[in-house]
């Protein structure tokens, strides 16, 4: 077991996540730089996700909990005046409910920013205000700008008292043979989970609330997407959350193998046993077996000279194949507006790799690992569309095979795709046609006007290849030895 822990740039990402149990209690789980996270979490940390989702971030749309007030009181610290208020961001005012109009139509001033409203009745609001202080500190504290939409606030008494925000850090680390847990909190409404940096242990909860977050305080909207745990947290110390849901797991895990393509990685099981529990179902590496320049370029196998493209799984059957082009790059808005599509989707570009060394001095072309990374800029340079026509014209058949293993209900193209595939397969009236297979076809931009009818078609059975989700370590080695 790995007794230091190392931050890899890859890893160097917290996030944290909701989950229920089968009383309906919410909780959250805090994911530290290894450990299993499902296929459809975004990146965000628990302070993110305590009073609701920023669905929309820049069209300021977020989906509120409706909290109660103890619940509320139990996110909050330090109640103190706003003479005292040293940072003036990340912090929770309370304004006279008597003077709400001038407090929103000051808000709106370019100097401030108000994030949320945290309870209408009692006046909360979460705030940042750090445009309406100077640059520098005095005695540990940002003095308020004179004329600043803060400054007015204060001195017409519309803000009465400012709260700090809840710090709801959490740590682990390996004492005498053992993991001991930190945390810089005392208590939550919600049941909070820390998974260890180390994927041999289960995350362990590290709060047990006195008036919980129940599932129907969720908007329904967010709700779809909170992870349920057939579990009572309040007798569950520990789980594996990959146990029921198809997870990422990055970390320190000895043993990983492959099996028909998809990837299954050694974790523990909520019981305490071991098993192999899958972790992607793309393997770009595959794509070696069909690679059309691999002799050209002497590869024994699929080497990191190759710019890798962006794929993503929401499930482990996918009843939804979106198809992307190789160069276009995966927008996270997408995933924090996840709906019933996108949680029976894969999205996969029609080249998973791009089969090209690229020059990186003259007469010279990338080898080693460590100056053959190619991001997608550089090699848009080196590739034109008559190149990339060409090497998916030579590398159909890999397409071909990865939809017909998920024999998709419904194939979504999008924009950048549809030129380069409307040239090889016959497409007319929303109808793909792939080896003698018909597939109802619709463009991204024709998604919306005909939501309705997708929903139908991605609602249907999982048609495709079985997927074993956990393999047993005896099953594992009965498959190697074949």
């Amino acid at each position: 077991m790995i007794t230091d822990k190392e931050y890899p740039a890859t890893h160097s990402m917290s996030t944290a996540w909701y989950i229920a149990d089968d009383d309906g209690n919410v909780g959250i789980m805090d994911f530290n730089e290894n450990g299993p996270v499902p296929w459809l979490t975004e990146e965000n940390c628990i302070e993110n996700l305590i009073y609701g989702h920023d669905e929309d971030f820049e069209n300021k749309v977020f989906l509120p909990i409706a909290l109660t007030d103890e619940q509320i009181d139990d996110l909050m610290d330090n109640p103190h005046s706003p003479e005292e208020e040293k940072l003036w961001f990340d912090c929770i005012v309370q304004i006279n409910l008597e003077k709400e109009k001038e407090f929103l139509e000051l808000a709106k001033n370019p100097d401030f920013d108000l994030e949320h409203c945290i309870s209408k009745e009692r006046g909360l609001y979460d705030i940042d205000a750090y445009r309406s202080t100077s640059e520098s500190m005095i005695d540990d504290r940002y003095q308020v700008l004179e004329h600043s939409s803060l400054k007015k606030m204060i001195d017409q008494n519309i803000i009465i008292q400012v709260f700090n925000k809840k710090d709801f850090w959490m740590n682990d680390e390996w004492d005498d043979d053992e993991i001991v847990h930190e945390k810089h909190y005392s208590s939550a409404p919600y049941y909070l989970f820390h998974q260890p940096y180390w994927t041999e242990e289960l995350p362990v909860c590290m709060n047990v609330p006195k008036c919980p977050v129940k599932l129907e305080q969720i908007p329904t909207k967010l709700r779809e997407r909170v992870f349920r745990i057939p579990v009572r947290f309040k007798e569950t110390v520990r789980f594996q959350i990959a146990e029921w849901y198809p997870c990422a797991a990055s970390g320190v895990s000895t043993k990983i193998e492959n099996v028909d393509g998809c990837e299954y990685e050694l974790l523990p099981l909520t019981d305490g046993s071991m098993a192999y529990i899958c972790t992607d179902i793309i393997l770009p590496s595959e794509f070696f077996r069909y690679c059309s320049e691999k002799e050209l370029y002497h590869c024994s196998s699929c080497e990191s000279h190759c710019h890798t493209c962006n794929d993503k799984c929401f499930t482990t059957k996918p009843t939804v194949l979106v198809v992307m082009h190789p160069l276009e790059q995966w927008d996270y808005l997408r995933q924090t507006e996840s709906d019933s599509l996108m949680l029976r989707s894969i999205w996969i570009p029609f080249l998973p790799k791009i089969p090209l060394k690229i020059p990186i001095g003259p007469g010279v072309l990338s080898s080693s690992p460590y100056e053959s990374y190619v991001s997608s800029e550089t090699i848009s340079k080196h590739v034109n569309s008559d190149m990339l026509m060409k090497f998916l014209s030579d590398n159909r058949k890999y397409l071909e095979d990865m939809i017909a293993r998920f024999n998709p209900r419904v194939i979504i193209l999008c924009e950048a795709a549809v030129t380069f595939l409307e040239k090889l397969y016959k497409i007319a009236k929303n109808q793909i046609t792939i080896n003698g297979v018909d597939y109802p076809l619709y463009r991204q931009s024709e998604v919306e006007s005909n939501r309705k009818e997708i929903e139908r078609l991605a609602m249907l059975p999982y048609q495709g290849k079985k997927i074993p989700h956990i393999i047993s370590v005896e099953e594992m080695e009965r498959i190697n030895q074949r």
